[in-house]
């Protein structure tokens, strides 16, 4: 079987963990506000493959590049517009040497209370893409084609391998769908859209308006292998969300929430859910019909051990 279906098949079956906040974990290794974590692709790789091996040993199955916020508009604003193959590159290639690392380090082994053979984990890589920058109107005056050019640059600036495509934080459902678009036209893997929304007395909505059963039932007859939310919704708001989307389609479902809604301290965002709450309601989100859960901002490792350990 290969990688990509034995993804698809784990995801059918569900019961699988995603990986916590990027940048929660690099701002606490010091990134400064306002500067491109991916920029550390280059200048810091140890720290990054490190946070990617955090999440690997506290039971991610799936960890995602850093390459979110790599688009060329975006790279272009903080001058580093020559370097977005490399820097793409950089971020896939750090995962992936993450996981190989990971997975050698656990076979052959035996476990310590028994004499079984320890069976070598299977893990994967997710492809990070963001939002390109550029807004379509009436908010901006980026075209579909501009946005599908964005997604088709970085997408073929990479010179390594993933498992699937991740097009998350997703706030503007045509840009979401223009992604999905242009991922589906340049590669195999199974791709996932997730959109993040808010939730208000009529509903779950995107900042632009779209609805989440109708962006799910879009993003379905467009291709999507995989669809959800993440970001700007706590674990418990998740929940509902979750059930939502379930009864809207049958395609298999991830769920990142933040750790709980954020307060502000000297204009930094401050989380304080404990991971063991977050642990409880990641676990009602799977039984809400969810296939995959992870977090956002403000998870760790503390986050995905505590769900780990309580799923498994």
């Amino acid at each position: 079987m290969s990688r990509y279906a034995d993804l698809r098949e784990r995801l059918a079956n569900g019961g699988v963990i995603l990986d916590g906040g990027l940048g929660t974990m690099l701002i606490a290794r010091g990134l400064q506000s306002g500067a491109p974590p991916e920029q550390w692709n280059h200048s810091q790789p140890a720290t990054l493959q490190s946070v990617h091996k955090a999440y690997l040993e506290a039971g991610s199955d799936i960890i995602s590049t850093n390459t979110f916020g790599a688009s060329p508009s975006r790279l272009q604003t903080h001058g580093l517009d020559d370097q977005l193959r490399s820097i793409n590159t950089a971020g896939v290639k750090l995962a992936r040497a993450a996981v190989t690392e990971f997975c050698d380090s656990k076979r052959g082994g035996r476990a310590a209370d028994t004499q079984d053979q320890v069976v070598t984990p299977v893990k994967f890589v997710a492809l990070s893409l963001g939002p390109t920058g550029k807004m379509l109107p009436p908010v901006g005056q980026a075209s579909e084609d501009e946005i599908r050019e964005e997604f088709t640059e970085q997408i073929r600036s990479i010179d390594a391998s993933f498992d699937l495509v991740l097009i998350e934080t997703v706030y503007d459902l045509r840009e979401g769908i223009a992604a999905l678009q242009v991922a589906k036209h340049l590669l195999g893997q199974p791709v996932a859209v997730s959109l993040t929304y808010n939730v208000n007395p009529r509903g779950f909505f995107t900042v632009m308006g779209d609805e989440a059963a109708a962006a799910v039932k879009r993003l379905e007859e467009a291709g999507a292998d995989v669809v959800g939310a993440n970001c700007s919704l706590s674990s418990g708001e998740m929940i509902d969300l979750a059930r939502l989307l379930r009864r809207t389609t049958d395609l298999p479902i991830l769920c990142q929430p933040n750790a709980g809604n954020p307060k502000m301290s000297d204009r930094v965002p401050v989380y304080d859910q404990t991971p063991g709450d977050f642990a409880e309601d990641a676990l009602r989100i799977f039984e809400a019909g969810a296939n995959a859960v992870g977090g956002c901002c403000g998870t760790t490792p503390d986050f995905i051990r505590e769900l780990s350990t309580r799923l498994r």
